[in-house]
């Protein structure tokens, strides 16, 4: 799951472990990762990350079912 967010110039994504990464947008649709980071402890996106990584954990449960139907 993957959150475009112009708003910091970036992204941020679950990965397979579902820890969120944040990933820094070089030009629209294009991105540096190079930069990829993990959000941790003492990040200034960790307070918004908890919130952001619970709704895509959510999004994901709730979209796993659909697959199916496909």
């Amino acid at each position: 799951m993957t959150l475009l967010a112009p708003q910091i110039n970036g992204a941020v994504f679950l990965d397979v472990t579902r820890a969120l990464w944040y990933v820094p947008s070089m030009e629209p649709d294009h991105w540096d990762w190079r930069y990829a980071t993990c959000v941790n402890v003492g990040d200034p996106l960790f307070p918004a990350s908890i919130l952001i990584a619970g709704f895509l954990r959510e999004t994901h449960a709730g979209l796993l079912p659909l697959l199916y139907h496909l």
